[in-house]
């Protein structure tokens, strides 16, 4: 028995052959991995013997290795008809499925794979990938564990998806351990420095943050080097928006299998440009549910002028029973449940439908799947909402959905998409959830006399700077706390010390209780007094919720679209005085609030009382906005068409 391992890229696949004289040729082939020739050899010997079960072993080797994995499949499952207990075809038609993004079947056939062959590191590595693809973070952790147990040496390739799968299952603390000893092993390995920068910074641990930002800028030639995932690259401290779109254009070049993808959509004749009709607009995303684009996103599209466009929503994530989920059903005209599908059926059905427009509301977000817009699946696309930046590839989408807020016409170098501005804020808001009276502040673990600072935004959004400039408005207002949203023991225990650094006794900041649904969350987020924003990367959703309850929000007005969401918000509500272009000013905005009660009950008051008539709030003109917007873009399609 001869045992014949070939790569491809970053892809292995094993052949075990058994050597006889209709082999011999072919053996030598796979090691010499020549695989035009294996494919000739194998289809002449197959047309002479049918039979011959290594010639098409050795077949669907060849196509796998030539990433010809659609051609690859059927010849996969005919050689399983003839050997249904080989590990390594099914390890193939594992590989062939998880490159056509048909992850479910591909599970299957690397679990059929490792019962036959239980000792093979290979296999499980590649089950946990399949588990990665999927985002099913948890299950991919054993597999992956198996395959660095029982590998003769280091097995890079299961770390280095090991390390996400950790981070993304929030389990940082077993992150960060193998990461340390990684970085110690290759110090020089950027994409390493990158997740262990992410580890530290969910666990607000701050440590030499600076210099390991800046030997990763160098590693990376200044982020031209793919290094790792775009959305970590928008709240990590120093990282620009021109080395965000260039972080986001590696990670589609290297993460999207664009050879893989169906063929784009063909051209569209003019005649059907100008039928008197509404616009068909499709909505994907992955968060139709409890999530904070489920909550802000469904009055819009209830508000939808039915004469101006008919929509359709495509859910990408799973159903999980909520009243939010049912209601976001029913908002859509055409309600589109892609759960699991791969993406190829997910084209089709998206393309069965005939949109004018897709738009796309999750982008390089966890359970996002831009291989859809990277398929054409309508003549015009665009990202909106739940990213708050470029996708980083101009074959993604046509537009990026902005205000002149977060998206001024001087961001467009910045950004893969062509900037579309909403008059307003492009953030848009649940109206119909109106906070109940507020809890008392003892039942929420608050002091009665103090004044409230909040930020109840995840706590990787903290970091040196920020923390700074709330150590300092503690400090000028000595009866204040700071009330933060529930985190972690590591990530709270390591705030403390930070304030205990900057000379701020640690028991002024309260840790949030959980709360079982947003309408708890909006009550008792009432007993703040002033919501303080994070940056680079502001608040979004919990900014809207302050403000929507009465909170006013102090923010700094950043550089880039992640960072200007605070601005973007507070210009909508006539609150522009509460933007600062300096840390000092920050620190005034908020001092001077904590100070004159009047001018805070006046702010306060502006927003319970306009909450009928500020933009911010008016849905109905937001969805008017945005169809505005959606005819402009069809428009100009139509001319550039036409044109051609």
């Amino acid at each position: 028995m001869v045992s014949v391992k070939g790569t491809q890229g970053k892809k292995s696949h094993r052949v075990q052959l058994s050597l006889d004289a209709a082999t011999t040729r072919l053996v030598t082939l796979v090691n010499e991995r020549k695989y035009s020739e294996i494919e000739t050899l194998a289809l002449s010997t197959l047309a002479r013997h049918p039979a011959h079960g290594f010639a098409r072993k050795a077949l669907s080797f060849s196509l796998v290795c030539q990433e010809r994995f659609e051609d690859a499949i059927p010849v996969c499952h005919a050689a399983l008809r003839q050997q249904p207990n080989d590990p390594e075809i099914y390890n193939n038609l594992g590989i062939a499925l998880s490159m056509m993004m048909q992850w479910k079947e591909a599970v299957s056939c690397f679990e059929r794979a490792i019962c036959f062959n239980p000792k093979d590191p290979e296999l499980y590595k590649n089950l946990g990938v399949a588990f990665y693809r999927m985002h099913l973070w948890n299950n991919a952790v054993p597999p992956l564990l198996k395959a660095i147990e029982i590998y003769d040496g280091d097995y890079i390739d299961a770390v280095t998806t090991l390390i996400p799968c950790l981070i993304n299952a929030n389990r940082l603390d077993e992150a960060g351990l193998v990461l340390n000893q990684l970085v110690i092993d290759s110090p020089d390995n950027a994409s390493l420095l990158y997740q262990l920068l992410l580890v530290s910074l969910r666990n607000c641990d701050w440590t030499d943050l600076e210099q390991r930002i800046q030997r990763l800028r160098t590693l990376s030639r200044d982020f031209e080097d793919f290094v790792g995932g775009p959305l970590p690259a928008l709240w990590m401290p120093g990282i620009d928006a021109a080395a965000q779109k260039r972080i986001a254009f590696g990670w589609a070049q290297a993460d999207i299998p664009w050879r893989n993808l169906p063929k784009a959509l063909g051209r569209q004749e003019p005649q059907q440009f100008n039928e008197p009709r509404p616009l068909r607009v499709g909505y994907v995303s992955p968060d139709f549910r409890r999530h904070p684009v489920g909550y802000i996103l469904p009055e819009v599209i209830e508000s939808h002028d039915r004469q101006r466009v008919e929509t359709w929503g495509f859910s990408l994530g799973e159903e999980d029973g909520s009243d939010i989920r049912r209601r976001i059903e029913a908002s859509f005209d055409h309600f589109v449940d892609l759960a699991g599908q791969p993406v190829r059926a997910c084209v089709d059905i998206i393309r069965s439908c005939q949109l004018d427009i897709l738009v796309d509301l999750a982008g390089w977000t966890t359970n996002g799947r831009l291989e859809i817009l990277a398929s054409r699946c309508a003549p015009v696309q665009a990202t909106w909402l739940g990213y708050p930046g470029t996708l980083g590839h101009p074959k993604l989408a046509d537009y990026l959905i902005g205000d002149p807020i977060v998206t001024p016409a001087s961001m467009q170098p910045d950004l893969a998409e062509e900037i579309v501005q909403l008059p307003n804020s492009y953030l848009p808001n649940d109206t119909s959830c109106v906070p109940a009276v507020a809890p008392s502040r003892e039942s929420e673990g608050l002091p009665n006399n103090s004044f409230v600072f909040c930020s109840m935004n995840n706590s990787y959004k903290f970091n040196p700077s920020t923390f700074d400039m709330w150590s300092e408005i503690l400090r000028r207002i000595p009866s204040s706390v700071l009330w933060i949203s529930h985190t972690s023991e590591t990530a709270l225990s390591n705030l403390k010390r930070e304030l205990s650094i900057r000379d701020i006794d640690p028991v002024r900041i309260i840790l949030a209780k959980r709360t079982e649904t947003r309408a708890d969350h909006l009550s008792r987020l009432q007993l703040a007094d002033v919501a303080l924003d994070t940056g680079p990367y502001n608040s979004h959703s919990t900014a809207m919720d302050a403000l929507w309850v009465g909170v006013p929000l102090v923010t700094l007005q950043g550089e880039t679209l992640a960072g200007r969401v605070g601005a973007s918000l507070l210009h909508s509500c006539h609150l522009v005085e509460l933007i600062a272009m300096t840390t000092e000013q920050y620190i005034e905005i908020a001092c001077n609030l904590a100070r004159d009660r009047d001018r805070l009950d006046y702010l306060r008051k502006h927003l319970v009382e306009n909450r009928g008539s500020l933009p911010l709030f008016d849905m109905r003109r937001f969805a008017n906005d945005l169809e505005d917007i959606y005819r402009r873009m069809w428009n100009k399609h139509c001319r550039r068409t036409q044109a051609h």
